[in-house]
């Protein structure tokens, strides 16, 4: 049962230390999806700057590749990527670390084809060419999971890189690739006009997203990335609690009410004082590799880890 709370009582009553202002703004990123909501209520409430961070919310509809590139670049100083999108690109050098899980509950990833090849099944696939925003991505990452649990051969050249959620919009239909994994309530709309068919639905084994900082960030701001952190992911436990939630994903992310009640009753964001689970971890480098997305398996991890 939910019930309507004032979340700002909720977050301003936990015990977080005050730190004194910077001047700094600290840009975070994710992708522009339902999923973020806590952070930007967050922000527009004003909940970062009452513990003295200054804070921004940058939207990347590229996805986790463009999110891993943005924090390499020190474009962003934290992030909420896929869960697996983090783990590989940290494992593979990208000088950032995983601070926390942000989503628990795994993502459901629609797979995907164009409208007029409805009633193909995931069986038909075999073969055919995905559409992924780029390599490294949630997109490219399952779809090697998806190649894996049914047995496929694939190579990059069963690979056509289309930016993002617009790009296989365009591809499917235009026959310049075949197969497109995407979150499922975010594509709904799409199959519904008929653009996509839905031949079947892929769960992450893992939990879907981390909050990931860089390392840069780390040396500017030792001690800052947890409890950022802790004020989003209280956001959340006030919004999972708020009965109207699922209208504010239908205002804010054009969703229709079925699609937003569904996505309501399967999230689950980590509460404020959940661990990291290490053992989730190796489990999602050791997939990875033996994918061939990370290069070689870190000895420990020392160097993924916050």
């Amino acid at each position: 049962h939910r019930s309507s709370c004032r979340p700002t009582s909720l977050i301003l009553g936990a015990s977080l230390a005050r730190v004194s202002e910077t001047n700094t703004t600290i840009r975070i990123g994710g992708v522009p999806e339902h999923f973020n909501l806590p952070w930007l209520l967050a922000i527009e409430e004003g909940l970062f700057a009452d513990a003295g961070y200054d804070v921004e919310w940058i939207d990347f509809p590229g996805g986790t590749g463009a999110i891993m590139k943005a924090l390499e670049a020190g474009d962003v100083d934290l992030a909420t990527p896929l869960t697996e999108g983090a783990v590989t690109a940290i494992a593979n050098g990208n000088p950032s670390r995983f601070a926390s899980v942000w989503v628990e509950s795994p993502l459901l990833w629609g797979i995907h084809v164009a409208g007029s090849a409805d009633g193909t099944t995931v069986t038909d696939l075999e073969g055919q060419r995905f559409a992924i925003s780029r390599f490294g991505s949630g997109s490219d990452l399952m779809a090697r999971v998806l190649a894996e649990e049914h047995g496929w051969e694939i190579t990059d050249d069963n690979f056509v890189v289309v930016g993002g959620l617009d790009g296989a919009l365009d591809a499917l239909p235009a026959g310049n690739a075949e197969i497109f994994l995407w979150n499922k309530t975010m594509t709904q709309p799409h199959v519904t006009d008929g653009t996509f068919a839905r031949a079947g639905v892929l769960p992450t084994p893992w939990p879907s997203f981390a909050v990931v900082t860089s390392t840069a960030f780390l040396d500017t701001h030792p001690g800052a990335a947890a409890p950022i952190s802790v004020i989003a992911r209280m956001r959340a436990a006030a919004l999972a609690a708020d009965d109207s939630l699922a209208q504010q994903v239908v205002d804010r992310y054009g969703l229709a009410l079925d699609s937003a009640t569904e996505w309501v009753d399967q999230v689950e964001w980590t509460t404020p004082d959940s661990p990291i689970d290490h053992a989730m971890l190796t489990d999602v480098a050791t997939r990875m590799h033996r994918l061939g997305r990370i290069d070689a398996l870190p000895s420990s991890l020392d160097n993924i880890v916050l």
